[in-house]
């Protein structure tokens, strides 16, 4: 097929730092998209819910609507595939076979709007991706127990009350400005302190989780580890929650702070969404440095787990297993928030007879750690240990030249309730 006889159509491609607006036949847009895969969204000005200051930007954008994608490394790919922003560049859409199925055109944006409206578009792009950020937040938090909800609600905290009233505010403030068209000044005077409550209440839920990691960290023992882990399994997702919920607030009170921009200050409507963009990546590099922190000290907790598997199986086990949810819960939380971070699962404590057989054939072996471990009374127990041990006791001291993992097994040979009453530690169980 020549290049005459396949379709062609231009697509203008605009990119900022949250996403990508593809301008152009919205039918075609959409359906090329979703060819690519990729989650795309009606861009135009009744979906941006435009103000009245940028009537003529708001009249060009919808001439030329089209979709606005979020920029992930798929979307960024496939622009560096078949077309770069800003630039004219052509590129082909074939079918597996290699045939022409699509020729596709690039328009340099500037052709497209003037300055003035590009201004106005940036600024459409930003409350874009702010609505869908805060849509994937509102489904994580309808995605959370019923009973950090619960939590949530019984909150008798300052903070977190207040974080809730300025939260109503808010969304009162966006349903005025979606069903009238603008915000009067009595109503966005109401929201002048919600900036500062959703500040506080975020650095207050960043703390209340640095505190339960040093928590973890300090536990004495792997029972003391266990009472915290327990305790921050319905801790951690209610602070999460709450973080969520001031990132949220936060960026809804943008967005018609943003929309008070365009219709009140369009000249200096620029610098303002840069410095909206500015402070939300500063904002959530705050809660990625705490989630980070957070990660760090549940992988140490683990550490200091494993080192008692001997003594305490199945509490180590049990500990271990809380850990990994915890672990896993930062992942679910950072995705919602559009954080990204490495994917990251606690390591479990190696089987007990090999844990076991590791620790007596170093002990067997004359390894100075092992022997100074449990002191002299290994010694003065041993008549005792061996009378215990019978039969298992032999084939243990065989076993010891043939590596710890045989050592495991013998041990399933010995009376170890026996055993314990020679030797100079308390086991954790019975048999």
């Amino acid at each position: 097929m020549s290049e005459g006889d396949c379709e062609e159509f231009a697509i203008s491609v605009v990119e900022d730092e949250q996403g990508l607006l593809f301008l152009g036949e919205p039918m075609q847009v959409k359906e090329w998209l979703d060819e690519q895969g990729l989650t795309s969204y009606e861009f135009t000005a009744k979906a941006a819910g435009m103000a009245r200051g940028i009537a003529k930007v708001a009249e060009r954008a919808t001439d030329t609507s089209g979709r606005w994608v979020k920029l992930t490394k798929e979307s960024a790919e496939l622009v560096k595939k078949y077309g770069k922003p800003g630039k004219v560049q052509s590129g082909v859409v074939q079918k597996p076979n290699g045939q022409i199925v699509k020729w596709l055109k690039f328009e340099n944006p500037s052709q497209l709007f003037s300055p003035a409206m590009a201004t106005g578009v940036a600024g459409m792009m930003t409350q874009m991706a702010m609505e869908q950020a805060i849509q994937e937040i509102t489904d994580y938090l309808a995605r959370i127990d019923d009973k950090v909800n619960d939590l949530l609600r019984d909150q008798k905290d300052r903070v977190i009350a207040e974080l809730m009233g300025a939260s109503f505010e808010v969304d009162e403030a966006a349903a005025i400005r979606t069903k009238t068209g603008f915000l009067s000044d009595t109503a966005w005077t109401k929201l002048a302190p919600c900036a500062p409550t959703t500040a506080t209440a975020l650095a207050y839920a960043l703390g209340k989780l640095q505190g339960i990691a040093e928590k973890m960290v300090k536990s004495g023992s792997v029972d003391d580890l266990s009472h915290v882990v327990e305790s921050a399994h319905d801790d951690v997702p209610a602070w999460f929650a709450v973080v969520a919920c001031a990132i949220k607030t936060r960026d809804r009170l943008s967005v018609v702070e943003l929309e008070r921009a365009f219709s009140e200050t369009p000249e200096s409507l620029e610098e303002h969404r840069e410095g909206i963009v500015e402070a939300r990546l500063d904002r959530l590099g705050k809660v990625r440095s705490g989630i980070e922190a957070f990660r760090v000290a549940l992988e140490q907790a683990a550490d200091k787990a494993r080192s008692e598997k001997l003594l305490h199986p199945f509490a180590v086990d049990k500990t271990l297993t809380a850990l990994d949810w915890l672990m896993e819960q930062t992942g679910s939380f950072s995705n919602a928030l559009g954080i990204e971070m490495d994917e990251r699962t606690i390591e479990r404590a190696p089987a007990w007879d090999k844990v076991a057989g590791k620790f007596v054939e170093e002990v067997a072996a004359g390894a100075a750690g092992g022997a100074q471990q449990v002191g002299g009374a290994i010694a003065d127990g041993a008549a005792v240990f061996g009378e215990a041990a019978g039969k298992g006791a032999a084939e243990l001291g065989s076993a010891v030249a043939g590596g710890a993992q045989e050592i495991g097994k013998a041990l399933q040979g010995v009376d170890l309730g026996k055993v314990a009453e020679g030797l100079p530690f308390k086991l954790p169980f019975r048999k």
